[in-house]
């Protein structure tokens, strides 16, 4: 018997909310989901397809598109029949009217694309043919961002922490943010009462790398501070070991001695990271620990960053002293290319490397 993919909490929240759209979908996306799932496909990545197929159906009806009047009702003949200027009107449609920008198109573009793919190409009808043949969506272009590298290094460089920054800005949590919040009564009581928790999150993305998702899933079990080892469920429901840098610990352990006191955790509690609700322990999600991430740097200084951006400052230093190959352990990547995306150099490092020639 094959082994059982193993979801993680917020994943298993997702699938919870793709059923309770389903009634709403068309029945053909409730096949198009179990085909998706049997290729291993995250709940998390269709719930995201998902929403772009509301966007879509409800477009195809306020245009007249469809002879419907909700989206479950839309047929099968009128995504046959949609022609490629109606499907480019849509991302038109996204682009200057909703304004969304080209990376964001592309992605419902992927959604789409998806679809239309599964309904022409992996379905049988009674008669063993596909739903239909017509592919309009493998006609729509992908839109190629026109990017360097050097420039993407810079926009990048300008949004994350770089070297002794990071511990500066561990050490302004830990001694200068409470000024900034001193006339904020709620804000004081929450801060006094989650400080090490925080602190305890911020130096571990800052020490290894890992995922919101990955971090807000590690169990008291999957923490060997001792040998600084997390076991981590990584994309695709894969289980890896990542290692994470010494500062980290002491902050991991002063959190570890309080949690189940501070945040009144029951013996059976498995998730490391908690937070209080109505008087209980809860695991704390990912959408609370992107926010936690954002107002601390957001007090530091004056820009929202997210927990991305943590991974990244960590990819960009351990990428000066390491391989590729090596980040691509670290970080959980299945290709060199996706790693090599995250070594960037700053101007400095670019002039110095220059400045070493003929030396």
């Amino acid at each position: 018997m094959a082994k059982r993919e193993r979801l993680t909490r917020q994943q298993r929240l997702h699938k919870e909310k793709l059923e309770l759209k389903l009634p709403s979908l068309p029945w053909y996306v409730d096949q198009y989901k179990d085909d998706m799932f049997s290729g291993n496909t995250s709940p998390s990545t269709l719930l995201g397809y998902f929403h772009d197929f509301e966007k879509f159906f409800q477009w195809l009806i306020t245009e007249g598109i469809a002879d419907a009047s909700i989206p479950k009702k839309i047929s099968l003949k009128t995504l046959e029949e949609l022609k490629l200027t109606e499907a480019n009107a849509f991302f038109t449609h996204l682009k200057y009217d909703l304004e969304l920008q080209d990376d964001s198109i592309n992605r419902k573009k992927s959604s789409l694309k998806s679809l239309f793919k599964y309904l022409t190409e992996r379905t049988e009808d009674e008669e063993g043919e596909c739903y239909f043949y017509r592919n309009v969506m493998a006609k729509v272009k992908m839109h190629k961002v026109k990017e360097d590298l050097d420039v993407r290094a810079d926009r990048i460089s300008m949004k994350i922490l770089h070297g002794d920054e990071m511990l500066d800005f561990v050490a302004f949590i830990e001694n200068d943010y409470v000024s900034s919040i001193d006339t904020q009564k709620l804000k004081m009581a929450y801060f006094k009462r989650d400080k090490e928790r925080d602190l305890a999150i911020i130096t571990l993305f800052l020490a290894s790398g890992i995922r919101v998702s990955e971090l807000a899933n590690l169990t008291l079990n999957a923490i060997n501070l001792k040998k600084r080892k997390l076991n981590v469920l990584r994309k695709g429901s894969k289980e890896s070991t990542v290692f994470f840098r010494e500062f980290a610990v002491p902050y991991l352990e002063k959190y570890r001695d309080l949690r189940e006191s501070r945040y009144k955790a029951p013996q059976e509690e498995k998730y490391f990271f908690l937070t209080k609700y109505r008087g209980s322990a809860q695991p704390l999600s990912v959408r609370s620990i992107q926010e936690l991430i954002a107002k601390y740097t957001e007090a530091y200084r004056d820009e929202r960053l997210y927990p991305h951006k943590m991974r990244h400052s960590f990819a960009t230093e351990y990428a000066k002293y390491n391989s590729v190959y090596d980040l691509m352990r670290q970080l959980g990547h299945s290709s060199a290319d996706t790693s090599s995306l995250y070594v960037n150099s700053s101007n400095e490092d670019s002039i110095r490397a220059l400045d070493k020639l003929g030396q």
